[in-house]
């Protein structure tokens, strides 16, 4: 018997793209999926369309309580033995979910991801973002690349629902970086594994009024205060052996790297002279030479 996941998508003002996204995860080829939808307070016309296919999805509703709040509503409501975490705003391509199950077998206590591909507005592919492949690491020095940085797409993993048991979602006050707060805590704190798989399994569309690529300069300031709390949840002598072992990592790192981040962090700085085409550009040439 195939295993029951659980699609959660919290909708905040998301009609633009909303049918689209949808459509794109009722017409999965693995069938054995819930799709649970968490309207937190929306002010646009994104209750109505999720109504239109109240037949095929479970429809939660609350006030606006922001991101993580929806989540945590919609995972209380859900019964899969897997919770993906989907963005309302992104297309799923019609294998995506049957792909990861496939690579799920026998890979307990681990988180999948995999590589995707941006689009525009209007759908148009831009280009395919390739995530590092680190599959052949030992979980520390997997861990070791998170700390410094490594960012996972969440709109393609695939997690085990028995995680959110033991590490639930947080409320933060930078809702970016509630994604990055989740994973490295079910590394270091958890033991948690992740395994890429290395070809596109969606669509993420970019696009302006997008959360995510506002105020990276913040963000990034912000994640180094998350970094620091979870490294001080961890024994001393682990803590310590971390902390080293990342900045023996950082020194090795190439110039070129190096020199993409401070450019991408001066560009950020300069928001009406810079497109989000641009610095995703930059995010995407650092990433890949991790």
């Amino acid at each position: 018997m195939s295993e029951l996941v659980s699609v959660i998508i919290p909708v905040y003002n998301s009609a633009q793209f909303l049918k689209q996204s949808l459509e794109s995860v009722i017409n999965q080829t693995y069938q054995n999926i819930e799709i649970i939808c968490v309207n937190d307070g929306s002010t646009d016309n994104s209750l109505e369309i999720l109504q239109q296919y109240s037949d095929k999805i479970t429809i939660m509703s609350q006030k606006n309580h922001g991101l993580a709040s929806a989540l945590n509503l919609g995972i209380r409501k859900m019964k899969g033995i897997w919770f993906k975490w989907f963005s309302p705003d992104d297309i799923m391509y019609p294998y995506t979910i049957q792909t990861l199950i496939d690579e799920a077998k026998n890979k307990h206590n681990t988180i999948l991801y995999s590589n995707w591909n941006i689009i525009d507005e209007n759908g148009k592919k831009l280009r395919e973002f390739q995530e590092s492949n680190y599959d052949e690491l030992s979980n520390f020095d997997y861990n070791i690349r998170l700390l410094d940085g490594q960012l996972i797409n969440v709109n393609t993993t695939l997690i085990p629902s028995s995680l959110l048991q033991k590490n639930s979602i947080r409320d933060l006050d930078d809702h970016v970086a509630i994604d990055y707060d989740f994973l490295l805590r079910s590394a270091l704190l958890h033991d948690i594994k992740f395994y890429l798989i290395s070809k596109p399994l969606i669509k993420y569309r970019i696009h302006s009024n997008q959360l995510s690529h506002k105020n990276i300069l913040k963000t990034i300031d912000y994640i180094s205060e998350i970094k620091n709390e979870i490294l001080m949840q961890l024994d001393d002598s682990m803590r310590i052996k971390y902390i080293n072992e990342l900045e023996k990592y950082q020194k090795t790192k190439p110039i070129k790297q190096k020199t993409l981040k401070f450019g991408m962090k001066i560009l950020s700085s300069m928001p009406s002279l810079v497109s989000d085409g641009i610095l995703i550009f930059y995010l995407n040439k650092i990433r890949k030479n991790r």
